[in-house]
C-alpha cells in the first residue's frame, strides 16, 4: 500500500470526497491518484494543519494507526487550537456511531450462531 492508498482510506473514513481533500490541501483535482510515493513537505504541513487527527506517519509509511489516539491530541503541548475541538469532537462522534454500529451487528450474529448451535444441539 502506497501513500496514494492510504490518502484513499483516510479520506473514505472521513466520509468526504477525494476532490474535496485536495482542494482543502491547495492541490489541483487528481494531484493524490500521482502520487506514489511521496507528497511535497507544503501538502504534508497542510495535510497537518487541516487534518490534525491524521497520523501522518501512517499515511507516509504506514506504520501505526491512521488516527491518532486521543492521548497525543489532548496533551498539553498540543499544537491544536480550541476550533479544531469542534471538528475533532464530530469525527469521534461518527467513528464512535460506526463503532456502535459494529458492535450492534456483531452480536446480533453472535445471537444467531447461538440459536442456530441451540437448534442442532436438540
Amino acid at each position: 500500500m502506497n501513500v496514494n492508498d492510504r490518502a484513499k482510506l483516510f479520506v473514505k473514513s472521513q466520509e468526504i470526497t477525494m476532490k474535496t481533500f485536495e482542494r482543502s490541501i491547495n492541490a489541483s483535482n487528481g494531484y493524490m491518484n500521482n502520487i506514489t510515493r511521496s507528497i511535497s513537505l507544503e501538502k504534508i504541513a497542510l495535510i497537518v494543519q487541516k487534518y490534525p487527527l491524521l497520523n501522518i506517519e501512517w499515511l507516509l509509511t504506514g506504520k501505526g494507526d491512521m488516527l491518532k489516539s486521543l492521548i497525543d491530541i489532548n496533551e498539553p503541548e498540543s499544537q491544536y487550537v480550541n476550533e479544531d475541538l469542534t471538528t475533532r469532537a464530530s469525527i469521534t462522534a461518527k467513528a464512535l456511531v460506526k463503532i456502535d454500529a459494529s458492535v450492534t451487528h456483531l452480536l446480533n450474529e453472535v445471537s444467531e450462531i447461538k440459536e442456530q448451535l441451540t437448534k442442532k444441539g436438540k
